[in-house]
């Protein structure tokens, strides 16, 4: 069994240079995980953003921490603590960070060869 702190995990940037955020590999296939990986991503400054993008792959969300929003195609949706996303695959999404204060969110993700 695997127990941690997600602020003890390195902090890396994301694959793409033009995602404002942060991640943190949690859990993944390193650690003998299968199936699932589960990341915390993190947009620090308001107004900074992951674009819109897609994956070829379903993956959920969790905020935990701060205010953010949901960028779709038609809009954006506010996020707050508490608050939890489906996207499906080849789904357009985003998201910013509409406070002060970072936005954290976890991100479950399959893992994949």
């Amino acid at each position: 069994m695997l127990k941690g702190h997600y602020t003890d995990v390195r902090e890396d940037s994301p694959a793409r240079a033009d995602m404002q955020a942060t991640i943190r590999w949690l859990i993944a296939g390193r650690d003998g995980a299968e199936h699932f990986a589960m990341r915390v991503i993190e947009v620090r400054q308001r107004g900074a953003k992951i674009p819109l993008h897609r994956h070829d792959y379903e993956h959920e969300i969790f905020v935990f921490a701060g205010r953010g929003e949901l960028l779709e195609t038609e809009g954006s949706r506010p996020l707050v603590p508490g608050d939890f996303v489906f996207v499906r695959a080849n789904e357009l999404h985003g998201f910013a960070n509409a406070a002060d204060e970072p936005f954290r969110f976890i991100c479950v993700i399959p893992i994949r060869e």
